[in-house]
């Protein structure tokens, strides 16, 4: 009972304590890094600091720390051996590891093998006393004979991949963690408590065996898991789990901003001396954490959906002003509402929403929208109605003299009794709304003359009312005069528009896109401007008595009657901003480079659904899909991420072909350049993901055996020279393309698009070092191969028999498929003995169906084949059809005929008499 209350307690510390995951990272560094830019403060801080902390003894410890003297000096050997110190005592510091009571556990024997290894001191009694720790089940306990747990088995793991002597117990050890892992993909400190700093080590421990076991579901549910345990301010509880974890994830993420807030979280632990709150064992995770990261940018999240649009009114097409966009759960600074209308709303997580539009005086709209990771969708022209039981009046308000805005003037409106009123704002605008019927309008101003004019206003209409007002001083003009400006959507003056007042004579704009009409009675008037290729505005105005009115700036939209799409726009670098060159963008089968600045432009794009893919050479491939309400020209910034963590590139990735069927090959090439100067070597991995991001197949490019865990020492050394042969060599700059070994077969996975993604990971310390996808798409697909049989298929002459007709049925759909087809069983004269018509319904994943025929009894009377036939088969491509028979042999009698020679002899002499007899078969009953 005692030892299991210490095997409990032991379980507890470690998951306060638990240290040195640093030193079993073999991260491809040169020592030098905390030398250069980005972190270099921060590293060189932390590593002076705890240069200072070791004492006399060899240990490096402080007072303050959680962790025990053998955890907090493993961690900080490992910080002077990455960052190659040159002040610390390593040798003192290994002796102290070597002599500490906790070196007897599994943790701590790990602990000093990792030491041992990294100063090139010898370790083969240490490797021989920890892989004798090893249960039958391929676990590892706190000492020998103890029950195997994830985190001794993972801490075993790691040091034997240190010291090259995993290869024996890996098979055991993976198989045992992934019987640990729980539902939630995490892994227990004590039975089923999910555990981040324990999924974290098991995380790190079974990456390396991503291309030996069938790991990849283990490890994608283990990284999730982690992902869904960050806490809200970015990190994973304290600064030495946040610092754990980032180490556990970065080398399987490449999309760098997932951990962007647990790194801001673990920088600003730092004080101004180096330290994480005075203690090594935190110190020196935190730097090993930061010098991973150190050549690292950290972008801004791009995947994130986009919603645009253009909110005008209903009668006129005009712009709205005071829109207010609204969708639960989005924040307010990620909508922006442009003065034309148009509208943007980012930074949308893949979700369903409901996106709510509304205007004073106007009825409200509503859609909703349901976006995925990277979505951009244009919902086209929001129309919103004037409400019904108001009218709206709106306009501007100027000097008459000199067209500055009159800011302050009240306008109001007198209907039945009832007031309203407004002042005008900076830009002399006002928007008001009204009681219907017949009223007046007035408008005053300090200084000015007011201006009333008498209108009828009529529910749900707008009226336009923007009179320019005369000083007091200056004289009324002898009658009212109405103008205004007309310009397209990017402000340019159009010149030639027709405009007109009601019936009356249109009038065209000048040069400057000016129109005037002089002369005019007050009251209400319909203006009407029109020219081609631009849409129709029509609205209503109010014209004072001996006053004029200016209607302001209207603005023609370009008609987009468009028979496709056209989007253009910027391949842009997610940290720079600058554009990306030679990028090759991909919208279905249109594809296109961008220029040397990141320009690109795609025309003639017939759908309004698709996916714009982006790949660039060191650049994450990237991928928007866009849903549009109508054709339009989009323009669309794409923002790209930097993808080049070292070793090898990979440049280029193709297919053999871009759309597929069901049970095709799809055959991958990818094209990798060795970006450094030194022979480089890297195992390729696929990933295929279907529309939704969920993973459908993943496998090694390279083809492998499959590996039995209880493989003895001959075949683990015979797979080992098999998975050497899977490394890639390169030579300094190499660049060269590769086909696959393996390949992706689509069986009968659902129709759509598909990403594959290849990775490239380092074949030393299987970090993942590059990757680049490309989408293939799966058509829809209906076909079959069609076997239909007769049994029994022979029958004797003058038989009855019972035949049992049926029809094998091999399913090659994706799609759920519903065949029809007639068939006939013929004598050896043609007669139909029976005939029928049978359907079959299959769903996609039911790959074959045996389908029974009626039955049916016949007295066979005549030899021969009795043919059965099918036709008028609907529902599906016939790949192969093979028709049955039933074989009815003739019936067959032997005549025999007799001869002898000589026929005649002499009685009493010797003689030799030849008997010959034949025999013939013939027809007969």
């Amino acid at each position: 009972m005692v030892k299991n209350v210490n095997r409990i307690l032991f379980h507890w510390c470690m998951v306060v304590l638990l240290a040195g995951t640093a030193a079993f990272y073999a991260h491809a560094h040169n020592g030098q890094n905390h030398q250069e830019e980005g972190e270099d403060a921060a590293l060189n801080a932390a590593l002076h600091w705890l240069e200072l902390a070791q004492g006399a003894n060899g240990a490096v410890v402080n007072s303050p720390d959680i962790a025990t003297d053998l955890q907090a000096t493993a961690e900080a050997l490992t910080v002077f051996a990455l960052l190659n110190s040159t002040q610390a005592n390593r040798s003192a510091a290994l002796s102290s590891i070597h002599n500490a009571p906790q070196a007897m556990t599994t943790e701590g024997l790990a602990r000093l093998l990792i030491a041992l290894s990294d100063e090139a001191q010898a370790f083969a009694d240490q490797q021989a006393d920890l892989l004798s720790r090893q249960n039958r089940d391929g676990g590892f306990g706190e000492f020998e004979g103890y029950g195997g747990t994830a985190l001794d088995t993972s801490l075993a793991l790691l040091a034997l991949q240190k010291v090259g002597a995993d290869t024996l117990i890996a098979g055991n050890a993976v198989a045992f963690l992934s019987s640990s892992q729980l539902s939630d993909g995490a892994f227990a400190i004590y039975e089923d408590q999910s555990s981040v700093i324990v999924t974290a080590m098991v995380l790190r421990a079974i990456r390396a065996y991503l291309y030996t076991y069938n790991i990849s579901e283990m490890l994608s549910r283990a990284i999730e898991f982690l992902y869904a345990s960050e806490d809200a301010n970015g990190g994973w509880g304290s600064h030495w789990e946040t610092a754990l974890v980032l180490q556990a994830l970065i080398p399987v993420t490449t999309d760098v901003s997932r951990y962007q807030q647990g790194l801001d979280y673990l920088r600003a632990g730092q004080s101004a001396d180096g330290d994480w709150n005075q203690r090594v064992y935190t110190t020196a995770l935190a730097a090993s954490a930061l010098e991973i990261l150190s050549s690292i940018d950290v972008p801004v999240d791009p995947e994130k959906a986009v919603v645009t649009g253009r909110i005008v009114g209903a009668a006129n097409g005009l712009p709205i002003a005071g829109v207010v966009i609204d969708a639960l759960g989005v924040a307010t600074e990620t909508i922006d509402i442009e003065s034309d209308g148009r509208f943007v709303v980012s930074n949308l997580d893949p979700d369903a929403y409901v996106f709510a539009y509304s205007a004073s005086g106007y009825l409200g709209a509503s859609q909703n929208i349901t976006l995925q990771k990277g979505q951009f969708v244009n919902v086209g022209s929001i129309r919103l109605s004037i409400a019904p039981t108001a009218a709206l009046i709106k306009g501007s308000i100027t000097d008459a003299s000199s067209g500055n805005p009159v800011v302050g003037a009240t306008v109001s409106v007198v209907v039945a009794g009832q007031v309203s009123s407004v002042t005008t704002d900076a830009s002399g605008a006002y928007q008001l709304l009204a009681e219907v019927g017949q009223g007046a309008i007035e408008v005053s101003a300090d200084a000015y003359r007011s201006v009333m004019v008498a209108v009828d206003l009529i529910a749900g209409t707008q009226v336009q009312f923007s009179p320019s007002l005369l000083l007091s001083s200056e004289e009324l003009p002898a009658s009212s005069t109405l103008f205004g400006v007309v310009v397209d959507e990017q402000g340019q003056l159009i010149d030639g528009a027709s405009v007109s007042i009601g019936a009356s004579t249109a009038i065209n704009t000048d040069i400057s896109g000016a129109f005037e009409f002089i002369g005019l009675s007050s009251g209400d008037v319909s203006v009407t401007i029109s020219k081609s290729g631009y849409e129709t505005v029509a609205f209503s105005a109010v014209v004072p008595e001996r006053t004029n009115a200016n209607v302001g700036e209207i603005t023609l939209r370009e008609q987009q009657v468009l028979p496709s799409t056209t989007v253009s726009g910027r391949v842009l670098d997610m940290v720079t901003g600058e554009g990306v060159a030679t990028a090759s963008v991909v919208i279905g089968s249109f594809s296109t480079t961008a220029d040397t600045n990141g320009f690109y432009r795609i025309s003639d794009i017939p759908v309004l659904e698709f996916v714009v893919s982006v790949n660039a050479s060191g650049y994450l491939f990237s991928n928007k899909q866009v849903t549009l309400a109508e054709h339009d020209e989009l323009s669309l910034n794409i923002n790209i991420r930097q993808a080049d963590l070292g070793s090898v590139d990979i440049t280029g990735l193709s297919t053999n072909q871009a759309t597929y069927g069901a049970f095709d090959s799809v055959i991958i090439s990818a094209t990798v350049q060795n970006d450094t100067a030194l022979a480089q070597g890297a195992r390729l991995y696929v990933n295929v993901k279907n529309a939704a991001g969920n993973e459908v197949a993943s496998f090694t490019g390279a083809f492998l055996p499959p590996l039995d865990p209880m493989s003895d020492l001959e075949e683990l050394e015979h797979y080992q020279a098999h998975l050497a042969e899977t490394i890639e060599s390169f030579t300094p700059s190499e660049q060269r393309t590769i086909v696959l070994e393996q390949w992706w077969n689509t069986l009968s996975v659902a129709p759509g698009s598909y990403t594959i993604t290849v990775q490239a990971l380092d074949s030393i310390t299987s970090n993942l070092v590059s990757e680049r996808s490309t989408l293939v798409t799966v058509e829809p697909t209906r076909s079959i191969t069609l076997d239909v049989k007769a049994s029994p298929a022979y029958v004797l002459l003058n038989n009855s028999a019972d035949i049992e007709l049926f029809a094998e049925v091999f399913n090659r759909s994706n799609t759920a498929v519903s065949i029809a087809f007639d068939y006939r069983l013929l004598d050896p004269s043609n007669q139909v003995l029976t005939q029928g018509q049978t359907q079959l319904d299959l769903p996609a994943q039911q790959t074959n169906q045996r389908l029974e025929l009626p039955t049916f009894s016949h007295n066979f009377v005549l030899g021969g084949y009795y043919q059965l036939e099918v036709s008028n088969i609907t529902g599906a491509n016939i790949e192969e059809l093979s028709q049955g028979a039933v074989f009815v042999p003739p019936s067959i009698r032997l005549r025999a005929t007799q001869s002898l020679a000589p026929n005649e002899v002499v009685p009493l002499e010797g003689v030799s008499v030849n008997s010959n007899i034949q025999l013939e078969g013939v027809d007969g009953e």
